[in-house]
């Protein structure tokens, strides 16, 4: 075999090699992009080569291209819309007459997008709105629906044993008494600094906070709402001995990081103006699942709710009473015949007062000298000294303007 034919041999097979590595990368520049119809087909890069009549689709090479690779024209037959015609097409030979004609290119499917669901919430303008409400004959009370009293708050310790109760104030914060968490207190809870003593961070994962309950001992899903502690915030000048300000805070989620649902067995209380009083003999109400006597060895389980009267605070310091021990920072209230009073395990739950048709939280159970004893009122957190102290804590002193309290 002479020189020249060798010659010959080696340029056409580079030819066909670099024919063959041209439309290897033409075929998967062209596949890249949509394989289904969608909206016009000018992104459409499948495979499909054959016209809706039938009809094989000719190269695009064999004719001269004014639109670019961009458009997905290449060395290939497959159909395109280069030109944003209605669908992609190709050219046919239809006789000796070669013609435009569209193609039948499957749609893409839609994705079903999932409407996100909206939980509702109650806000500073929805509190203290409850679905049930009773005349009412916690210890000489009435058995109640969770529904008459949807902000009372379950904190269960870590063995699900019956802690204390709350008060939901908002879809992420309950407020209740620093009292029942003193097994939790550190030295730091001593200290004048505002950041260590308040944020108590440690020990929440001990809690379990349930909404809608009306039973410690029943479990209800279509009602109840099951919280982790996120945070605990006491106030720094809790006085251990005294009990004054005897008060604190619990940041809840549920196991998504939600807090809670507005349900008629779950709902916000109202939180008064900063500084307001009601007057003497003011009826209002104290719920719980606390003991129903001072020698009951076990606690209710089921909710309890009763009325009981304000105090003055001259009546409530008489000798007789509790003299020096109420401060300016307790109120005290009680049933005129003694006979309805908070008790142990009602801590931390609500004292509410009815105001324009709204329910107000004015008190948050705080101490006592034994349950129902005449001269021996229950002994209450006064919240409205603590309006600025929530805000700065929870960030929401929208909730803390006591907004839908009526005025004069």
């Amino acid at each position: 075999m002479n020189l020249s034919v060798v010659i010959a041999v080696i340029m056409s097979l580079s030819i066909e090699m670099a024919r063959s590595t041209k439309w290897k990368f033409n075929r998967q520049s062209v596949l890249k992009g949509d394989t289904c119809l969608s909206e016009d087909g000018s992104s459409y890069r499948g495979t499909v080569s054959w016209s809706k009549s039938g009809r094989r689709c000719l190269h695009w090479g064999r004719y001269i291209s004014i639109w670019g690779t961009s458009s997905g024209i290449g060395s290939h037959n497959f159909c395109r819309n280069p030109d944003s015609s209605s669908m992609p097409w190709c050219r046919v030979r239809i006789g000796t007459n070669i013609v435009k004609e569209y193609c039948e290119i499957p749609k893409c499917s839609t994705p079903t997008l999932k409407t996100p669901v909206v939980q509702p919430k109650d806000t500073e303008l929805t509190c203290g709105q409850a679905s049930e409400h009773r005349q009412f004959k916690i210890v000489g009370g009435s058995f109640t629906p969770i529904e008459s009293q949807p902000w009372v708050a379950a904190i269960l310790n870590r063995r699900g044993d019956l802690l204390c109760g709350g008060s939901l104030i908002a879809p992420c914060w309950v407020l209740t008494a620093a009292h029942c968490f003193e097994g939790n207190f550190t030295s730091s809870l001593k200290c004048d600094s505002l950041n260590k003593a308040e944020m108590l961070d440690q020990n929440t994962s001990h809690f379990t906070v349930y909404l809608g309950k009306k039973a410690t001992n029943e479990t209800n899903t279509s009602k109840e709402q099951k919280f982790m502690v996120e945070k605990m915030i006491i106030n720094r000048r809790y006085n251990s001995t005294n009990y004054n300000h005897d008060i604190a805070l619990l940041k809840i989620k549920n196991k998504d990081g939600e807090c809670a649902v507005k349900t008629a067995a779950t709902r916000t209380v109202c939180l008064p103006p900063f500084r307001t009083q009601l007057p003497d003999s003011y009826q209002c109400s104290v719920a719980g699942y606390g003991r129903e006597n001072e020698h009951a060895w076990t606690y209710s389980n089921v909710l309890k709710e009763g009325r009981v009267n304000l105090l003055s605070q001259s009546e409530c310091r008489k000798k007789n009473f509790y003299g020096d021990s109420i401060t300016g920072n307790m109120l005290c209230a009680a049933n005129p015949n003694w006979s309805t009073d908070s008790c142990k395990g009602d801590s931390g739950g609500p004292l509410v007062c009815e105001v324009g048709g709204r329910m107000f939280l004015f008190g948050v159970v705080s101490w006592g000298d034994g349950c129902a004893q005449k001269n021996k009122p229950g002994v209450y957190t006064r919240v409205t000294n603590y309006n600025k102290w929530i805000a700065k804590n929870t960030g929401l002193p929208q909730y803390t303007a006591g907004k839908m309290y009526p005025t004069k």
